[in-house]
């Protein structure tokens, strides 16, 4: 007994002088099926755990309820509960205090309004999370990034959505009172198009996007596809594009500072970057979008078809380049026709023109081709009647 390998609640703390405790950190796997050995595995695999910080002889804790008006942390006796399957103490170090002052400490974190019980989530407000704010409060350290790695990884996917949502949202409406219709502008209240699939080159198709794309009735404003489809693909590759400069900044962290409080700066920095990139790449791409809808619909039929395939392959360069400009930090990313895309503006003319140029010389040689089925025909017309007068007259005789 007494040993770190001691069994759950047979620990025994280290005799340390007046004024010195010890905290640890008591970790569970979670009961998932109600099968001891399948829970401990199953738990270990997916990285599920719940802990809580021991001081003082006392477990603290916290879980969710539905009183808005009640902390949702608790004690129990060390390694001991119930609920979960002890899984390992781990000793986070020693503290100056009393049992009074650090069990006053504890209290004061506890009654916050922030772990309030029904403010729990597991994914993003959880109990290791209170161990690890905590441990922080009581000695300036943060537990082990792995007690909660499934749920932070989690919901770090959870702000990332959110963030680009909320991104889009604002930037779209802004979209919308430019360049709608004010019935366009109404839809845009009541409802959101749907996303498009993300791919480099359709983004600025004319006829797959700003044509009369219908949404549940309602008509899209000309250049919305190319905008959410474009802002989407480049907020994802603002966010991947820093995610080594992001994980630099954290192992970096200076000594003394909030791991957390730093991670969370460098997150929200991290999607303001993403949503700037994307706003600006969006805005160009649109523009250029509406601006080949009009060019193709001055186009003859027979070389619509060419003209697709052109602008195509003309377009998804441009949309790449643009892309990778406003991810790097080119800002503001000016769209065509406005201050400062004058190059871009060159960019999308010339290739214009040459979806144009493909468009004539497609329906050029069709109406050659149609020309010389025609006269092809003529001469065989011409011999068949006359052998046809020829046997009548043949036959009068």
């Amino acid at each position: 007994m007494g040993g770190t390998n001691a069994k759950p609640g047979e620990y025994q703390e280290p005799d340390l002088p007046e004024g010195q405790l010890e905290v640890r950190l008591s970790v569970y796997k979670l009961s998932m099926t109600g099968m001891a050995l399948v829970d401990s595995m199953s738990a270990g695999l997916a990285g599920a755990y719940h802990s809580g910080t021991v001081i003082a002889g006392e477990e603290w804790s916290y879980g969710g309820h539905d009183d808005e008006r009640s902390t949702g942390c608790y004690r129990s006796t060390p390694e001991t509960n119930d609920e979960y399957i002890f899984y390992k103490r781990i000793i986070m170090g020693r503290i100056n205090g009393t049992r009074e002052q650090v069990l006053r400490k504890a209290r004061s974190l506890a009654m916050l309004p922030e772990w309030i019980g029904s403010r729990y989530d597991l994914i993003e407000h959880n109990c290791n999370h209170f161990s690890s704010d905590l441990c922080w409060h009581l000695m300036g350290k943060r537990i082990p990034d792995w007690v909660n790695e499934t749920a932070d990884h989690l919901a770090k996917q959870r702000r990332r959505k959110r963030a680009e949502q909320g991104a889009l949202d604002v930037a779209l409406q802004a979209y919308v009172a430019e360049h709608g219709s004010p019935n366009a502008k109404q839809q845009q209240q009541q409802q959101q198009p749907p996303r498009t699939p993300r791919n480099g080159t359709t983004a600025m198709m004319p006829h797959s996007s700003d044509g009369q794309h219908v949404n549940g009735g309602q008509q899209s404003v000309p250049g919305h596809r190319a905008f959410v489809d474009t802002f989407s693909t480049t907020f994802e590759l603002s966010w991947a594009r820093g995610r080594d400069q992001r994980r630099e900044l954290l192992s970096a962290c200076p000594e003394g500072e909030d791991p957390l409080v730093l991670s969370r700066e460098v997150e929200k920095n991290a999607l303001d970057a993403a949503a700037a990139a994307a706003v600006a790449a969006a805005r160009a791409v649109a523009a250029a979008a509406r601006a080949a809808a009009v060019e193709r619909a001055e186009q003859p039929q027979a070389g619509l078809q060419a003209w697709d395939n052109a602008w195509a392959r003309e377009s998804g360069p441009l949309l790449r380049q643009w892309r990778e400009a406003a991810v790097s930090g080119e800002l503001p990313l000016a769209a065509p026709g406005e201050e400062g895309g004058e190059a871009r503006a060159e960019q999308l003319g010339a290739a214009l023109a040459s979806a144009s140029a493909a468009a004539k010389s497609a329906a050029d040689d069709a109406t050659a081709a149609a020309a010389a089925a025609l006269a092809a025909s003529q001469p065989a017309t011409t011999e068949c009647a006359v052998a046809a007068d020829s046997e009548s007259a043949a036959t009068t005789s």
